[in-house]
């Protein structure tokens, strides 16, 4: 897999080269945006941008979108990723537009680099299958169907967790899938944020009973079409307490987990959340996980007050806020791991999407 790495600091540039060609990599290098531009259009080897945002000349972000312009009507395959600092939140929603694979913020964390490339080649090495088998397919005068059948049947406190959570989804049509959305997600930021694989798969099962208590809520206001009233939301607010209360009385360690998530889901890193005003490390990692997974996907979906918003822009509200949203809610570990993680958020979003 060639890579090219455009970085305008020397020593900087020089040791991630070194790194990767000791990790089997054929790297070239570039010093700003247009040096960069020049030789990816010179190099039809190269698969794997990796690029500084802020260069001389012409940015990172210049430098892809000129790349795309250049090869929309070629079927050239490559992936992005972007080098930045952590309060360069514009350029990182900027850089989602454009496609970006995935963000390596400063300094560098080498394990992640490597996690990273590794994931851009195997995004490249499937979409080149993809390719391949639609040339093939093309060319054949009978389409064969192929059905996809799913045999993993989950048993003892999945398939506990599972119903029961769908249960609760019952009273948010419009939405359906949602727990499923959320179990995904948050195994993707748990594991982004290098937790324990047991641990991780905890958390997946346990995010499923988020919402169980909505199963003891109003459930004509969870089902209304408008917008609630001050009075209604304050109850609403109320299934946080009901869900704890349905879980408090089991020893398993699932359940434990999501009785915290079903209770914490709310709470804002900056204790302006509910039912407690929880604040910082007061809040469970679990349910700081799981509470910025649900507004992700509550901002995907369609509301009564507005329509669902695309990718980016989901994004770029968690990223810089909105009129009741502020990056101060969420888990600043919490928020970067979902920010690296993007495209497999938004992947995820699309295989469950709502009918």
């Amino acid at each position: 897999m060639k890579i090219l790495l455009a970085e305008d600091d020397t020593q900087v540039r020089t040791e991630l080269r070194e790194l990767l060609v000791e990790q089997g990599y054929d790297v070239t290098t570039a010093v700003d945006g247009i040096d960069a531009f020049e030789k990816f259009r010179a190099d039809e080897l190269i698969e794997i941008l990796l690029l500084d945002i802020r260069m001389p000349r012409c940015t990172g972000l210049q430098t892809l979108d000129a790349i795309r312009k250049i090869e929309s009507d070629t079927d050239r395959i490559y992936e992005t990723i972007f080098i930045t600092g952590n309060s360069d939140n514009d350029a990182v929603i900027a850089a989602l537009k454009l496609g970006a694979f995935a963000f390596l913020f400063k300094p560098i964390v080498v394990e992640q680099l490597l996690s990273e490339l590794a994931s851009a080649s195997d995004t490249i090495n499937q979409r080149r299958y993809r390719a391949f088998q639609t040339a093939m397919l093309s060319n054949q005068t009978d389409s064969t169907r192929l059905t996809k059948v799913a045999s993993s049947i989950k048993g003892g406190m999945g398939a506990t967790s599972e119903i029961a959570a769908i249960g609760a989804e019952h009273y948010s049509p419009g939405i359906e899938l949602h727990v499923h959305r959320i179990s995904e997600m948050a195994l993707c930021v748990a594991s982004r944020m290098g937790l324990e694989p047991q641990h991780c798969q905890q958390i997946r099962l346990a995010s499923l009973l988020h919402d169980i208590g909505k199963l003891g809520g109003p459930a004509e206001l969870y089902t209304a079409e408008r917008p609630l009233t001050e009075e209604e939301f304050e109850q609403t607010k109320e299934h946080t307490n009901l869900g704890a209360a349905l879980l408090e009385h089991y020893d398993d360690p699932v359940i434990k987990i999501a009785q915290s998530i079903a209770l914490q889901h709310h709470e804002n890193w900056d204790g302006s959340g509910y039912p407690a005003g929880l604040k910082g490390d007061e809040i469970s990692v679990e349910a700081a996980i799981v509470h910025a997974v649900d507004i992700y996907d509550n901002l995907r979906s369609v509301r009564p007050y507005r329509a669902a918003l695309p990718h980016h822009e989901a994004m770029d509200v968690l990223v810089n806020g909105d009129d009741k949203s502020t990056p101060d809610h969420f888990h600043p570990g919490v928020l970067q791991a979902l920010l690296s993680e993007h495209r497999q958020i938004e992947a995820i979003y699309e295989r469950y999407k709502p009918s």
